[in-house]
């Protein structure tokens, strides 16, 4: 075990935070209601290299330079501004005033801040470093007086935990050159008072030895003395190891870091979670968990088949060169065979009449070498448009069908928009049918056999759709994003074939429905501000993975799934949209990785065939493929309870493959009361698909 401490600065006793502890425990113990937020105060940043912060600028920046605190500022060149920006992390608490302390002089360059809360931004110009020696800038976090934002909701409204985006000095006219040596950020703030302390986990490797650390800050004045409580499992919940340790958390939002080396590994496992709990009196911290995964086979099969229902929101339109290509790799070797990509009017026709194919070119390139079929969304209006305007809409529809007669041998669905029925679309909702009605045409007409995917709904939005049938909108596929905050079987499958009813063409036939957006987040719970969506272990976002795609196929809705996303869109472990993927950022696949890869390995090449007999609660069903020799699976869950589960086979043995691609073969034994049939019992835990395999006798 290891045990590592960092600390910013010094700091001082504060008896109210001492006194408004006593009292929250008193009170809380007493059956009183519970005690308002407490003050904090920590420093979130010493501007130390290890937290990378990164220059940014409008125009030349000069000689501009940031050498371990030392900040050269060169405006000579005619930048318009220049900034320090930190990686994308959650601050603690709930945000009240933000000091910035730097000494040295920036006499005449006003300093802007940004903060950003989910997919809004606030901006604020908060002061100037005008004199010499060290200073202090404060201001009040937003809203309020003075602050400004665009983005998201565009409403002004905190949307989540903040986050510092940007320290902006701008050049405010001036050509010159100034330093200052950045000190600290310091945040003054609130939270409960039983919520003081974070917990986070992960797994890391040094050298071949790999270890699991505890993460732990906290917000108090004071050192917290407690307990760290570890346990090692396996997926089916076996406890190998358990331990604790006597710990004593900083104060004022420094960390205490402590690594278990993991030890010899059981042979076959493929899984193994190790589960740390907090426990400090007066506090409430939920537990962290880190896993190890073992290395597996990748299903490496660069066939396109665009018949399978495997989609992802593998999303290669974020990267470029060699990453990219990494990325399509690891989405291939996982089993998917669709990729949700942004094909941005903006990005593509930057100046009106002039475009720019190449790197959609090579995009497709790259997902045709990886077997990947892709279908294109085209969103979003480039500044020189006219906006949300029947002009607009034209010049939209006028760059698609440039868009169709370039990739039409590509790409074969196209999606118009992203989510129309909220923040996505700035216009009226009439415009956006519109939109859809003249970009059918103008696709129809480039390519006669594309299929225009419609409405692409944030959530099932039944009173949008109907809103849209009703102004006549035509679409060949209906895509819905049927987000949720827990995944309730029965109901979710209920909800698709609803829709699917909705949709129905006037003379019955059905239009498929793709679920081109949904997935679950596997962030650790902010201590002060909830986020739209609710914390999952990773363990759990593997079971929600598997029973996603098992839903939406046996729903009947002739589906494409699409999960949120492929890969995690940053390494906050606090911000849920950071926390979506199935891998890290770094390639380190999640749990929920393996869940997929084996889900797309059992089921490859298999066709659903119908609902098996279970007890009530389990859901059953028979997939079977008849090339090069029939052979069937069952896939199985039971999503409230364990359960114990007979099944009928037509073999003598079985084999039994769990969420996570561990294996074991199972005798089937004959049954009298099924004329000789034979018959294998399996125990389900509760969430957790398994999949039983058997072919002819």
């Amino acid at each position: 075990m290891r045990r590592e401490r960092s600390s910013c600065c010094a700091f001082t006793l504060r008896l109210a935070l001492l006194v408004g502890l006593l009292l929250g425990r008193i009170l809380s113990g007493s059956g009183f209601c519970a005690v308002s937020d407490i003050s904090t105060s920590y420093i979130a940043y010493c501007f130390a290299p290890n937290e990378n912060w990164r220059l940014l600028s409008s125009g030349d920046r000069g000689a501009t330079q940031w050498t371990d605190k030392k900040w050269s500022l060169d405006f000579f060149k005619g930048a318009d501004w220049i900034a320090l920006g930190p990686p994308d992390r959650c601050l603690l608490g709930k945000v009240a005033k933000i000091r910035l302390r730097a000494r040295g002089t920036a006499k005449g360059h006003p300093v802007r801040l940004y903060l950003r809360t989910h997919f809004m931004t606030f901006h604020k110009t908060v002061g100037e470093f005008s004199d010499q020696g060290e200073q202090e800038i404060v201001v009040e976090g937003p809203p309020g007086p003075g602050w400004q934002w665009f983005g998201g909701e565009n409403d002004g409204k905190i949307h989540g935990p903040l986050r510092v985006g940007e320290i902006r000095l701008e050049a405010n006219g001036l050509k010159d050159r100034c330093a200052l040596e950045m000190m600290s950020v310091t945040i003054d703030g609130s939270c409960p008072p039983d919520r003081l302390c974070v917990l986070v986990a992960e797994t890391k490797t040094s050298g071949n030895q790999t270890l699991f650390e505890a993460n732990v800050r906290s917000l108090s004045d004071v050192a917290l003395k407690g307990k760290l409580i570890r346990r090692l499992r396996t997926w089916e919940g076996k406890e190998l190891e358990q331990g604790q340790d006597e710990v004593e958390v900083p104060a004022r939002g420094a960390s205490l870091a402590v690594q278990i080396p993991l030890r010899a590994i059981v042979p076959d496992l493929k899984f193994l979670e190790a589960e740390f709990e907090l426990d400090v009196p007066g506090q409430k911290v939920p537990p962290a968990q880190a896993y190890w995964l073992a290395p597996r086979e990748p299903h490496g099969d660069s066939t396109l088949r665009p018949e399978s229902p495997f989609g992802m929101g593998i999303y290669l339109c974020r990267y470029r060169g060699a990453e990219m290509e990494r990325v399509a790799r690891a989405a291939r070797d996982a089993g998917v065979k669709w990729s949700r990509e942004d094909f941005q009017w903006g990005h593509i026709e930057r100046q009106k009449g002039k475009f720019d194919w190449a790197f959609h070119d090579e995009l497709l390139a790259c997902a045709r070498r990886n077997g990947i079929t892709v279908y294109a969304i085209v969103a979003y209006f480039p500044s020189w448009s006219k906006g949300y305007t029947e002009e607009g809409v034209d010049e939209y529809v006028a760059f698609l069908k440039e868009l169709v007669k370039r990739y039409k041998n590509d790409i074969r669905q196209w999606e118009i928009w992203n989510e129309p029925n909220i923040f996505f679309w700035q216009g009226p909702r009439e415009l956006y049918a519109t939109l859809l009605i003249k970009s059918y045409a103008a696709i129809k007409e480039a390519d006669p056999t594309a299929e225009v995917l419609g409405l692409s709904t944030a959530g099932i939005d039944y009173g949008f759709i109907e809103r849209m049938l009703a102004l006549k909108t035509p679409f060949d596929i209906l895509t819905i994003h049927p987000y949720r905050k827990v995944l309730d079987d029965q109901a979710f499958i209920a909800d698709l074939k609803k829709v699917s009813d909705q949709v129905k063409l006037p003379d019955g036939l059905r239009r498929p429905v793709w679920l081109t957006e949904m997935g679950w987040a596997t962030h650790t719970p902010h201590n002060a501000i909830g986020q739209d969506f609710q914390p999952n272990t990773l363990r759990a976002q593997a079971e929600l993975i598997a029973r996603t795609y098992l839903c939406s196929i046996v729903s009947g809705v002739e589906p494409r799934t699409f999960w949120y996303d492929f890969r995690n869109d940053g390494d906050d472990p606090l911000y849920f949209e950071h926390n979506m993927g199935i891998m890290y950022r770094d390639f380190r696949p999640k749990p929920a990785y393996d869940a997929y890869a084996t889900l797309t390995q059992v089921l490859e090449g298999k066709k659903f065939i119908g609902p098996v007999d279970a007890p009530e609660g389990t859901f059953a069903y028979r997939f079977v493929s008849e090339q090069p020799r029939k052979a069937t699976v069952i896939a199985l869950w039971n999503p409230k309870s364990d359960a114990e589960v007979s099944l009928e086979v037509n073999a003598a043995k079985a084999t039994l493959v769990n969420t996570i691609g561990e294996t074991r073969e199972l005798e089937a034994m004959a049954n009298p009361d099924l004329q000789g049939k034979r018959t294998v019992r399996v125990s389900l835990k509760k969430g957790a698909p398994i999949y039983l395999s058997f072919g002819e006798p």
